[in-house]
């Protein structure tokens, strides 16, 4: 099988419903890897408490490149705290066949994930990875933290990359790598890039 290569583009944040605004903790100097992880947990269990839900719209593209067949669907997709999470086709092209065996595994996957025990397997703690902080960058005018990721274990949930977080709020901004295990034979090889928007006081995938 030829490798099958997924472009996510065109986001749109539809709505988005939140509780009054949390009160951030200002970056210290100095701080470990294991500190920043430890702050951005911190933050991220108090986002979760207030955000309600969101709607966002997604434009899927795939590309076969032995076949040259190719697929293209618009999904909104809708998001309720804490693990609800549903989705909409509301407009597809190309191959239906590709559309149903990848698109649909993937938003499947993404319905999954949001489970207690997959929450738990992808999260970014040290029982899943392990830590370096390679520095800090200037990431769409934000100050962040950019730290490696190792993962202590072969788990299609987790991923060999980086992530830039938020040094101010202690947030996610950008994260980037690949899965360490496949998470389908339909795929040989995967690179993904995933960034995040601030909208209000929360950070959502954009």
């Amino acid at each position: 099988m030829g490798a099958r290569r997924l472009t996510l583009s065109g986001l749109l944040l539809a709505g988005v419903t939140f509780s009054p605004q949390p009160v951030f903790q200002p970056a210290s100097a100095g701080l470990t890897a294991e500190a920043i992880i430890s702050r951005l947990q911190e933050q991220n269990r108090q986002r979760e408490t207030l955000l309600d839900g969101y709607v966002v719209r997604r434009i899927y593209r795939l590309a076969n490149e032995l076949t040259a067949k190719r697929s293209e669907m618009e999904v909104e997709m809708e998001f309720h705290s804490p693990d609800q999470v549903e989705f909409r086709v509301l407009d597809q092209s190309g191959s239906g066949f590709l559309a149903k065996r990848v698109f649909g595994r993937m938003m499947k996957g993404e319905q999954e994930a949001l489970t207690p025990e997959n929450k738990r397997r992808s999260a970014l703690t040290p029982a899943n990875y392990e830590f370096t902080l390679l520095g800090q960058e200037t990431l769409a005018g934000h100050r962040a933290y950019l730290i490696r990721l190792k993962p202590k274990r072969e788990d299609t949930y987790l991923i060999a990359g980086w992530v830039w977080i938020d040094a101010a709020e202690f947030a996610v901004i950008r994260a980037e790598g690949q899965p360490v295990k496949r998470p389908s034979l339909w795929t040989r090889e995967i690179e993904f890039v995933r960034a995040h928007r601030k909208v209000g006081p929360f950070w959502l995938p954009d």
